[in-house]
């Protein structure tokens, strides 16, 4: 079991424990989530995703007491290391009526492949803060760092103002790790040397449509070396200062518009033990950070983005844009949906690398039944043409607030013919994928389990570019934390 499944798990234990609390006591706290878009994941002025952009949220719960606990994920690109979720409680208050207030708690930093041997990058942190108007200072303190025995000590600045002119907020931020952590590492030139260093954070930001947008400087004083030597690459610039652009929503931001317009602009992110894609793995049997933002009009036109971390080789991101207009039929009960959507990777450079994917769609639903079709012509950037044919249903008036979602699907056309297939010549690779869950809001979550597969044998699952050995294409249970606001 990976960690983000173990961590899944026991926030859903948390889950189910802290409905009947919150049904019945009005203190019990609340839930609240965010997500964000960003260009870059930088930590402490470090690139975390190879110069990459990330898909980064969670979720919160506090009390009025000052007790929070929360998780938080993004995607990463450490070799075969892809998603950061972390897992953090604390108690954060007033001192009196002083102005100043403070926080302390703890954060674990659980990665994916880390096994308990030299891969295991977990790393436990306590810290501490001190905040009063428009500045905090704090410390953090690590003594594994990065699943070492080296000790990492992090002291820090923040300034933050929201009030400047057009509604423009103003942060900035400078830091300093050391510690063992940051002594000898690796310096075969010079021999034990002390690579303490400075980060450091200069940005705006400001609220328009419902949306925060931040562009930040940031950047550190480390020297070429220096990085290489922390295991990150100065040739490809993880260390270098650069501009960082994020899009972001918490569930208590208002949407805001210009002129007396409305334009609504809802988020969402997700959790889960396992992207499944038409009931094949997308993230090599390990969990997925989800989320996007979507624009709706009253006319049934709709735009969005929405991104996830896979694993495919050196791409670990997708990040989807789509358009279109949904609707009803008079008063028929019936309804269409029809669009475009455009699967974006990273790493697709317009040779054979490139997976990019457009597809169209249109569907149509009646009750609780909903029929489609899609259409791609260039299926993950080859000539070939995917087809996808589908059903679905879904019931929400079950016993103890239950919802039943089941779904079955066609994949099929020349993207699915003459797959490698070195043993029959040539074969009709099509597929049908299947999957059947129930679903529940607690705490202001929605809690999802799935029972997912198809029928395609293992020599097929390989011929697809998956692979058999590691289970990619078996049926299996996914569990998904979800909220939309």
């Amino acid at each position: 079991m990976s960690l983000i499944r173990k961590s899944l798990l026991s926030l859903a234990v948390a889950s189910v424990v802290a409905t009947p609390l919150m049904a019945s006591a009005d203190g019990f706290g609340t839930v609240s989530a965010n997500v964000a878009l960003v260009t870059d994941y930088y930590f402490r002025g470090i690139s975390q995703t190879d110069n990459d952009g990330a898909i980064q949220g969670g979720f919160d719960w506090s009390h009025d007491s000052g007790i929070y606990a929360g998780v938080w994920g993004s995607n990463v690109d450490f070799g075969d290391t892809h998603i950061e979720l972390d897992t953090y409680i604390g108690f954060a208050n007033d001192i009196g009526d002083s102005g100043f207030s403070y926080d302390i708690g703890f954060n674990r930093y659980n990665y994916n492949d880390s096994d308990g041997t030299t891969n295991d990058l977990d790393t436990n942190e306590w810290y501490a803060s001190l905040s009063y108007s428009y500045f905090t200072v704090g410390y953090k303190h690590s003594s594994d760092w990065y699943g070492s025995d080296d000790t990492s000590k992090y002291v820090y600045a923040e300034f933050s103002y929201d009030d400047l002119p057009y509604g423009i907020g103003f942060s900035a931020s400078l830091g300093k790790s050391f510690g063992d952590a940051y002594d000898d590492k690796n310096d075969a030139v010079n021999g034990t040397k002390d690579f303490d260093y400075m980060d450091y954070k200069v940005g705006i930001n400001k609220d328009f449509y419902g949306l925060n947008w931040d562009l930040s400087y940031v950047g550190n004083d480390l020297s070429n070396r220096e990085c290489d030597a922390y295991a990150y690459s100065s040739n490809k610039g993880h260390c270098d200062d650069r501009f960082i652009l994020t899009v972001s929503k918490a569930i208590d931001d208002t949407t805001k518009s210009s002129e007396g317009s409305s334009l609504p602009i809802e988020a969402n992110v997700a959790l889960v033990t396992d992207y499944y894609f038409r009931g094949i793995s997308q993230t090599d049997n390990d969990g997925a950070i989800q989320g996007g933002f979507d624009w709706s009009h009253d006319s049934g036109i709709y735009a969005g983005v929405w991104g996830s971390n896979v694993d495919f080789g050196d791409t670990h991101i997708e990040l989807d844009t789509y358009i279109g207009f949904a609707n009803d039929i008079g008063d028929s009960g019936f309804s269409y949906d029809v669009g475009f959507n455009r699967y974006n990777y990273n790493d697709s450079d317009g040779t054979t690398n490139d997976l990019d994917t457009n597809e169209w769609y249109a569907s149509l639903s009646y009750s609780y039944f909903t029929v489609g079709y899609k259409h791609s012509s260039d299926w993950y950037g080859s000539d070939d043409t995917s087809k996808y044919v589908y059903a679905e249903v879904g019931y929400d008036e079950l016993p103890m607030g239950l919802a039943m979602n089941a779904s079955v699907g066609k994949s099929f056309g020349d993207a699915y013919d003459d797959k490698n297939d070195a043993v029959d010549g040539t074969k009709d690779f099509d597929y049908v994928d299947y999957k059947v869950g129930v679903n529940r809001d607690f705490a202001g979550v929605n809690v999802d389990l799935s029972y997912v597969g198809n029928n395609l044998s293992n020599r097929e699952c390989d011929a697809y570019a998956y692979s058999s050995n590691k289970g990619h294409c078996d049926d299996r249970f996914i569990l998904t934390f979800s909220k939309g606001f």
